[in-house]
């Protein structure tokens, strides 16, 4: 059945249920995926684990030399400390990598870009059954329909995630070198070295929550323009940390082609989902006369 057979075999469904209304807020209230949020913080966390661990096995080589360097210990055709330095990042550099290797990042964030892409139809599949009374098919959302989506998705967070542990492993070299060249104690260096960690950890954690939402709100907003809805209901999830320009936001319709300011300092625009660490979702607009739904049951070919 072609899309415009579909919009009318709509338009017939719905006119006992409906009639005399063009225009139906979806009846249910879909939610951010906070379950795969949680996991891609979770597998973050154990990608920056792994190069923690490794700047433990390393990291008492460097200590040990500044230690001596500076307890007039070393001999004077031993190695320069700012060498042992040099070579010893390089090692930790070289043995992450085969760690990172091994721990197949792309791989569980392509595994967790169709977790984002079933959780999403699911909601989408919910939210037409409850309010036009439809079943729609699953299997529509599949192959080729989210996949330009999920590969670009799942290639810019591998090159995102990958880039932290070599930016972490620059700035912890240079607090190592310039607390040497300072006269920094090792105990020193080793806190610095520890609250840099620390920050990447979190970004890495920030770039998590900050994906999973944006990915959900592509695909979302991927089902609804292809069925035909043009419009929809800013929602947030209702809760202490939704900031205050999305809860003004919230309950407003806004269109797809035109999305509203989330930013009224530098008129910044977005749809639910697509800002920084956004949680709210899209409730579709139906317009019955303009829908054009995969059935998947209740009409006929």
């Amino acid at each position: 059945m072609n899309n415009i057979a579909y919009a009318q075999a709509v338009q017939e469904a719905a006119k006992p249920k409906f009639r005399g209304r063009d225009n139906l807020t979806s009846k249910v209230v879909t939610h951010h995926p906070a379950n795969i949020e949680r996991e891609y913080i979770r597998i973050t966390n154990t990608y920056m684990t792994l190069l923690n661990k490794t700047l433990a096995e390393h990291l008492p080589t460097i200590r040990r030399a500044i230690a001596d360097e500076r307890e007039g210990m070393r001999r004077d055709d031993a190695r320069s400390v700012m060498e042992i330095i040099a070579r010893t990042f390089m090692r930790i550099q070289v043995e992450f990598q085969k760690k990172s290797e091994a721990f197949e990042l792309e791989r569980k964030l392509t595994a967790l870009s169709n977790q984002t892409r079933r959780y999403s139809v699911r909601q989408w599949r919910r939210v037409v059954q409850q309010t036009l009374g439809i079943d729609i098919m699953e299997s529509y959302y599949t192959g080729e329909f989210y996949r330009e989506t999920l590969t670009l998705w799942t290639q810019t967070n591998v090159n995102l995630i990958k880039t932290i542990p070599q930016n972490t492993l620059t700035t912890m070299r240079n607090i190592v070198e310039s607390g040497f060249t300072s006269g920094k104690t090792n105990t020193t260096i080793g806190l610095e070295i520890q609250e840099a960690y620390g920050i990447e950890r979190r970004h890495a954690q920030f770039i998590a929550r900050d994906q999973v939402a944006k990915l959900n709100a592509d695909v979302t907003q991927s089902q609804q323009q292809d069925a035909g809805v043009d419009e929809y209901v800013w929602s947030t999830s209702g809760d202490k940390r939704v900031r205050d320009r999305h809860e003004e936001l919230d309950g407003q319709r806004f269109s797809w082609s035109d999305p509203p300011i989330v930013d009224e300092r530098t008129g910044r625009r977005a749809h639910p989902g697509q800002d920084y660490q956004c949680r709210c979702v899209a409730l579709p607009i139906f317009n019955l006369p303009g829908l054009s739904l995969p059935w998947e049951k209740g009409v006929s070919e």
